[in-house]
């Protein structure tokens, strides 16, 4: 790849020395050697122009004159050579060699010439022989070492090149070989480091800078691999293997537009080019393009029927296009060619969701008996079995959905078969983002210790050795911290609104910000986190495929703000993706995760003690944690409201706009004791995106609560405006005891709608609490269960005594909004860990 060869020199000196030895007394002797030499020259002279055809006449000519004359020899296998005819090439230049056995440059150049022949252990002997008659050139053991390189003995390369190295320390050429030699060995730290020097020495060698790329892509490190080849691409535009490797560093970026440019290039260049190829289709599969990849993909299966691998790409395109059946096939051939647990997941996703539920059901359970039969662990099949045909559930237990309540079970009893040991086995990411949120687990009784048992069991089902290794912390001294911010709710909700207050606080002349969201729906608040970032990262629907985009950033910190919040970000999460990992801000609960370093909250969100209820180490903030802008008060009077949302003004109606699935059993006895003391109330719930949340939630409170459950109704809310006009309509909005919202009591106090909570030790339960605290108004805090209903009863009947507090609020509620001390102590905080 990187072959320095020596270059046939022929000079004149030493064919007329040659020649003058044999020069005779005879004039016609000498006339005839003077034709020679005037011969040879003119042969010689249209090498030297490219004209090799006729170069070649005047070699047959000369060779057929003077049969044993060394020089035309030589110079018609230089001939052959330059025309890519090497064997005939070998054979000339070896009669040459064996005429003059004394000279260096003939040995090395029938080397060369064996080696383009494929005939390197041959070329090997020829190269020693010109080492026996010059061993003072290093380009000779650089050549030889390049031979050994390619016979795959990297021991005697590396020898080599070091005597190579030894003569000649300042050889651009000899170290960017030396180089090429230690990456193909695995020790990519001292390739990078000759491979620099190579540069060091010629800053424009477009073979170093292409290999410099490769060792970094090599490492993980994207972001860096892309400098030096995006400048070996501006010295020579269409160099094939720089086109590649800049199209898998920016395949691995998630920069599709860019990465297929490139890819197309080089198939357009060769089109038997396998490593583009098969980025090209990996491309096409991660954009959901299914036909694409499946012809970028049926060159490579021909030539490789039984490569697991591109038996499993080939039938995830398949899957996509929507021919299923043959996807079928290629998974299970997979399975016959050695895929192993990946192709036994895909082959049952595949079946699954064909709905024939009973053969996917047949593919697990087989692999769980072999499993049990061999002494292997089957618990994760049996967790990918049950997330597969677990549906979501119609009936909602006491506490929460029943595929939360198994997966805390399997968690809990894997703790106790394995202890602390990582289970065997894994799940293909794939299949687990179908995983329900886990931060439900942390409704349910002792729901701390839930978490945590849940996030140790995640490690377990997302072990995965293909992670890339994340380099080792560098100092950001001098420099800016590199920060990536990852969650799936960059949009207008309330985690998403909180981002956008977080990025927008945070000061880019410390911090350089990535925002990093997988692939989701985007909106004015996505617009509003943008802006305020450095760099925009959309990742691919593959997990796995993130993780290696997120490791290539080279972040210093990443901050996951809600990873307990989705199964994609929480498998982000389980993986040591940069040297810093923090969790905080949108999920106020532990991760469970030990790779998360780090959980930032309010100070007053965790009561005392609160350090134990997570496996981060807690970072309390001064302030609030939230930069949160005032919401805007409606137009409408509170009648026009009323009317628009269907609201009688002559009843009390009581709001809980948060999610169905945060209205945990314990909250269902408050709701009902107020209904049934008021009883005028109305109390109106957001209706769910699903109905199946409606219809379970509906149907628990009717069993328990029958007598009151017709004063229940559901509104539709479309977006943030609907929800500050509703908020402001109503008379008493109440919050669940298990769940505040990050930003429900920013717009409630902003609006002086009074938010009856009440707080808890844990920071879930306390962040509308806090508000409170920071405008010293706390007549809408209860301190027990009776207390809430009692609260709630009062400023919806007594409307003086509503009406005094609500102008507290309004009142006050400015010192909240735009506060900054949380976030300078973050920084400071982290500053100070990457310093």
């Amino acid at each position: 790849m990187f072959a320095t060869e020596l270059r046939g020199l022929l000079t004149l000196g030493r064919y007329c020395s040659r020649m003058n030895i044999n020069v005779r007394s005879d004039r016609m002797v000498e006339n005839s050697l003077s034709d020679l030499g005037e011969m040879f020259y003119s042969a010689l002279d249209l090498f030297e122009a490219g004209h090799f055809a006729e170069a070649e006449d005047a070699c047959r000519m000369l060779t057929l004159a003077y049969p044993q004359a060394v020089e035309p020899m030589h110079l018609a296998g230089l001939v052959a050579l330059k025309q890519g005819r090497f064997d005939i090439a070998a054979e000339r230049m070896g009669r040459a060699a064996i005429a003059d056995a004394s000279n260096a440059e003939i040995q090395h150049d029938h080397a060369r010439a064996l080696k383009a022949a494929g005939k390197n252990r041959d070329a090997v002997g020829a190269f020693k022989r010109a080492i026996r008659l010059c061993p003072d050139s290093p380009a000779l053991y650089c050549n030889l070492a390049n031979t050994y390189r390619d016979l795959g003995d990297l021991d005697q390369a590396r020898e080599n090149y070091q005597i190579a190295l030894n003569q000649a320390p300042d050889s651009a050429d000899i170290n960017a070989n030396y180089a090429a030699s230690l990456r193909d060995s695995g020790d990519l730290e001292g390739a990078e480091a000759a491979c620099r020097h190579a540069l060091s020495i010629r800053e424009d060698m477009v073979m170093a800078l292409v290999l410099l790329g490769q060792i970094l892509l090599d490492q993980g490190r994207t972001v860096s691999a892309s400098d030096p080849l995006m400048r070996a691409l501006r010295l020579s535009p269409g160099h094939k293997t720089a086109l590649t490797a800049y199209g898998e560093a920016l395949f691995r970026l998630g920069q599709f537009v860019g990465a297929l440019h490139c890819l197309r290039q080089v198939l357009a260049l060769d089109p038997d080019a396998e490593g583009a190829r098969r980025t090209l289709a990996l491309l096409n599969l991660r954009t959901g393009q299914g036909s694409e990849a499946i012809a970028s993909l049926e060159p490579l299966v021909r030539r490789y029927p039984d490569d697991p691998e591109l038996l499993l790409m080939m039938g995830e395109g398949l899957s996509l296009s929507g021919r299923h059946n043959e996807a079928v096939e290629r998974f299970g051939a997979a399975i016959g060619a050695g895929g192993g647990d990946d192709a036994v997941f895909r082959l049952a996703v595949e079946l699954s969701e064909q709905t024939d539920a009973a053969m996917a059901h047949e593919v697990l359970q087989k692999t769980i008996d072999r499993k049990i039969r061999n002494g292997d662990d089957a618990t994760l099949f049996r967790t990918a079995r049950r997330l597969l045909f677990s549906p979501v559930p119609v009936d909602i237990n006491a506490q929460n959905d029943e595929v939360v309540r198994d997966i805390v079970e399997d968690a809990i009893l894997s703790d106790e078969e394995n202890g602390t040991q990582t289970a065997p086995g894994r799940i293909d990411p794939m299949t687990l983002t179908r995983f329900p949120p886990v931060w439900r687990a942390a409704l349910r009784p002792h729901g701390d210790e839930q978490l945590m048992a849940v996030g140790r069991y995640w490690e377990q089902l997302a072990a995965d050795a293909d992670i890339p290794v994340v380099r080792d912390a560098v100092s950001t001294q001098g420099r800016k911290v590199r920060l990536g911010i990852v969650s799936a709710n960059m949009c207008n909700n309330g985690i998403g609104r909180w981002i956008a207050g977080f990025v927008s606080a945070l000061d880019r002349d410390r911090f350089d910000i990535t925002v990093v969201r997988p692939p989701l729906g985007e909106d004015d608040i996505t617009s509003r986190i943008d802006v305020n970032a450095d760099l925009v990262v959309r990742l691919p629907l593959d997990p796995k495929h993130s993780a290696g985009v997120i490791a290539g950033l080279e972040f210093d910190v990443l901050h996951y703000v809600d990873a307990q919040a989705d199964a994609y970000t929480m498998l982000l999460a389980s993986w040591r993706l940069a040297p810093i990992q923090v969790a905080g801000g949108g999920i106020a609960a532990t991760t469970g995760l030990s790779n998360m370093d780090f959980h930032f909250v309010a100070d007053d969100w965790e009561a005392a003690g609160g350090e134990g209820r997570y496996t981060e180490k807690l970072v309390r903030l001064p302030g609030l944690f939230v930069n949160g802008e005032c919401p805007s008060v409606p137009e409408q009077s509170m009648r026009d409201l009323q009317r628009q949302w269907r609201i009688d003004e002559d009843r009390n109606s009581y709001l809980c706009p948060q999610p169905l699935d945060v209205l945990s059993a314990d909250f269902d006895p408050l709701i009902a004791e107020i209904l049934r003391l008021d009883e005028t109330a109305e109390l109106l719930l957001i209706a769910p995106e699903r109905d199946t949340w409606d219809a379970a939630w509906g149907r628990r409170f009717a069993v328990n609560h029958g007598d009151v459950a017709g004063r229940m109704r559901f509104v539709n809310v479309r977006n943030r405006a609907e929800m500050l006009s509703l908020l402001g309509a109503v008379d008493v909005v109440l919050e669940s005891p298990a769940w505040n919202d990050a930003m429900l009591g920013f717009d409630c106090l902003g609006l002086g709608v009074p938010l009856v909570t009440l707080p808890g030790k844990e920071a879930r339960t306390r962040r509308s609490h806090t508000c409170y605290r920071q405008i010293s108004v706390f007549d809408c805090v209860a301190y027990n269960s009776a207390d809430y209903v009692e609260t709630a009863l009062t400023l919806a009947t007594d409307k003086r005594r509503r009406s005094v507090i609500a102008q507290a609020i309004r009142t006050r509620s400015h010192v909240l909004f735009g506060q900054k001390e949380s976030f300078v102590a973050y920084m400071d905080f982290l500053e100070q860990q990457t310093a």
